[in-house]
């Protein structure tokens, strides 16, 4: 399963044109930057979601897209501030440090949203759902040569 951080990867970046369908059976490359909506197409076959239960998954994905949106917008304006700070080199430690605070708060919300959003949807799914649920994202995972077990 997705865990809160992955939130740079496929699911954070849920930007209003990286929201189109992914209903492939696998997640996402890290480069295509769209989430992997596990409950449409071939993985909703192999979990065996309900018609109902995709129902209710996209419902929360849709409820928190726009929160993920904002947070994730935030964050873009945030790094490009601190960047610029940097590469200036003018400032003070103390400007830079209230940056890089007002930044990595900005990750930790939108990190917060993205696992509730997750915890949400995995309470919807049976114990064997959520464990082929698991089993597709640890696959997906090794195919991409990222550490698993998450």
């Amino acid at each position: 399963m997705p865990c809160a951080h992955d939130v740079d990867a496929a699911q954070a970046d849920a930007r209003a044109g990286s929201a189109a369908d992914n209903s492939r059976g696998r997640p996402p490359a890290r480069e295509e930057h769209r989430p992997w909506k596990f409950w449409q197409g071939e993985s909703q076959t192999e979990i065996g979601i309900t018609a109902q239960q995709a129902a209710a998954i996209e419902q929360i994905f849709q409820g928190a897209l726009p929160k993920l949106e904002a947070a994730k917008e935030r964050i873009d304006k945030l790094e490009a501030t601190l960047s610029k700070t940097i590469q200036d080199n003018t400032a003070d430690l103390a400007t830079v440090s209230e940056q890089v605070d007002r930044l990595e708060a900005a990750r930790a919300e939108l990190s917060k949203t993205r696992t509730l959003m997750l915890y949400r949807m995995r309470a919807l799914l049976s114990p064997d759902q959520r464990a082929k649920l698991q089993a597709l994202w640890e696959a997906g995972r090794a195919k991409q040569g990222a550490p698993s077990g998450r």
